[in-house]
């Protein structure tokens, strides 16, 4: 087989592959009836000299139906006279919009100047030489340091900072309040606590203790890094590139999803074919007690017609004892262009965005996690959303999948593959790390 060149792969990731991997982490789905906006209006950008007429900046973003980013885009063109925002929505495919994106990249087309962009494309299209260097722009440090740390690790590639995080996704576990507090059970904190109440207070196949995502995509990879981090484990070194998967933890993060199928019967067997619509609809229809999932599901969990209203708790997912939990982020950001026209006016529409009062608009109308520490502690937002309370410390140990433009074919070839070869018991636990470490060692081997 030939050896792949770094443009010919990604070529082949950003047209044909890559985007069916980001369909797990798309912006998370807003209420259907929006809750009401923020009162106050973002602050205006520091004003910058006008021109002769105004400068059109288009931004593009997957359909929002929260309607928070045309509120924010008229906002904005309001309050400056040298740029406009030319807002035009994407469609709500995270493959599309990613398609869409790499396409007009590829070709240096000037037409685009700011995307909304998944977590795993920053490297992806930085590599390509797709996106401005945003670390050398003028205010970045003083917006970094108001950011969490896992979303800023998941934007910076070779010591370069690619993307601002505009909002953030990071994945949890959510129970039923009202079976624990009958059953005078705490919430558990570890794998062990978890298995324990299941076992308890199950009782299939009217009601399972635990669901996820375990079909074959990239949602169960996403799972499945959450138990090896909060195992103490990593899939690899970010400064070296060292694969590390292949470890004790490696090995206990993979068997433990298999024993809750098989062994400890906590999850169903059904459980393979799910993502993240079926695992949902089985806590919807009182059939679980724990599920994972991203935030936005507790807002979906308290809808009135909801039959699980007002019984939903949300936490970090457990952990091993004495270690920290691991919540892997699907945080959107917003890039720019290497090759818009107006990267300094791009960069003021950016700034407006990472705004403290910008961010609280976008999470009071569509119940986004912000990308922003300060909203976590807002008395508006946290009267609308309690549970954002719970999600600030989430955010504080939450991770970025693989930085490296790889990620894509590491994820399908090496990771998704062999969880399934071990979830569905055709190899061991062992076999399926082992697996895994050298197929990413060839695949990154090829992209180099």
């Amino acid at each position: 087989m030939n050896t792949l060149t770094r443009r010919e792969f990604l070529r082949l990731s950003a047209i044909a592959g890559a985007g069916a991997v980001l369909a797990a982490c798309a912006p998370s789905a807003a209420p259907t009836s929006a809750p009401p906006a923020a009162t106050s209006a973002p602050a205006a950008p520091t004003a910058v000299p006008p021109t002769a007429a105004p400068v059109k900046i288009v931004l593009c973003t997957g359909k929002d139906s929260s309607g928070s980013t045309p509120k924010l885009v008229s906002q904005f063109n309001a309050s400056r006279k040298d740029i406009q925002i030319d807002y035009q929505e994407m469609p709500s495919s995270s493959t599309e919009q990613h398609d869409k994106y790499a396409t007009v990249f590829a070709a240096k087309d000037s037409s685009i100047d700011i995307v909304a962009a998944d977590i795993p494309w920053a490297p992806e299209f930085a590599s390509a030489g797709w996106l401005l260097e945003l670390e050398k722009m003028p205010g970045y440090e003083d917006i970094r340091k108001e950011y969490f740390e896992g979303p800023l690790l998941g934007t910076t590639y070779k010591d370069h900072v690619y993307a601002i995080p505009w909002f953030n996704n990071a994945g949890v576990l959510f129970w039923r309040k009202d079976i624990l507090d009958k059953a005078g059970v705490k919430p558990p904190e570890t794998f062990e606590e978890l298995v324990e109440v299941c076992l308890k207070l199950q009782k299939p196949p009217d009601l399972h203790g635990f669901v996820w995502q375990g079909f074959q995509y990239e949602g169960l990879v996403c799972d499945w890094l959450e138990f090896l981090w909060g195992m103490g484990g990593d899939f690899w070194d970010p400064k070296t590139g060292k694969v590390l998967v292949d470890s004790p933890e490696g090995v206990a993060s993979v068997q433990l999803m298999v024993d809750m199928i098989h062994k400890h019967k906590i999850s169903p067997e059904s459980v393979l074919t799910f993502k993240e619509t079926e695992s949902y609809n089985v806590y919807l229809a009182q059939n679980a007690i724990f599920v994972r999932g991203w935030p936005s599901f507790y807002v979906t969990a308290n809808k009135d017609e909801s039959k699980v209203k007002g019984v939903t708790g949300i936490k970090a997912m457990v952990r091993a004892p004495g270690k920290k939990p691991g919540a892997c982020l699907g945080t959107w950001n917003l890039a720019v262009s290497k090759f818009t026209k107006y990267p300094q006016q791009a960069w003021e529409v950016v700034k407006f965005f990472s705004t403290t009062d910008a961010q609280k608009t976008r999470a009071m109308m569509g119940g986004n996690p912000p990308a922003r520490k300060a909203v976590y502690n807002d008395k508006e937002v946290l009267a609308q959303f309690p549970h954002f309370g719970a999600l600030g410390e989430v955010m504080n140990t939450a991770l970025p999948r693989p930085v490296t433009p790889a990620y894509p074919q590491i994820s399908v070839e090496a990771i998704q593959v062999n969880l399934t070869a071990a979830l569905t018991r055709k190899n061991t636990a062992q076999e399926a790390v082992k697996n895994m470490k050298a197929k990413t060692e060839e695949i990154l081997a090829k992209v180099k």
